[in-house]
């Protein structure tokens, strides 16, 4: 799959289908919206999985769909977007500390 790339992106790329994809950090309030979901995360959780990859290829890939992400990401590759996703945002990338991102 071919989508068009803003100029510069940032994040941290992932090989997938030999193709490069440069995952963004989330942004402040993507996390918010997705905050019970991280606190419940488990390695497992599809949807959550999408949700978040959707969410940071969206920000250098904007004509990106949900649908897209769904078909190209692998379900050997969960861990591996996640904690990228996750760690490129400042988040770590383990299930049992994204609870603490919600701030005082």
């Amino acid at each position: 799959m071919q989508f068009k790339q803003v100029e510069n992106p940032r994040g941290s790329t992932i090989i997938i289908d030999g193709q490069p994809f440069v995952f963004a950090p989330l942004s402040l309030g993507t996390v918010e919206k997705l905050l019970p979901a991280l606190q419940a995360f488990k390695p497992d959780d599809v949807g959550t999985v999408i949700d978040v990859a959707f969410k940071s290829l969206k920000r250098n890939y904007p004509d990106i769909t949900r649908d897209d992400v769904a078909d190209m990401i692998y379900m050997d590759q969960l861990t591996e977007v996640m904690e990228a996703v996750m760690s490129v945002s400042g988040l770590k990338g383990n299930n049992d500390s994204n609870a603490g991102g919600s701030g005082e």
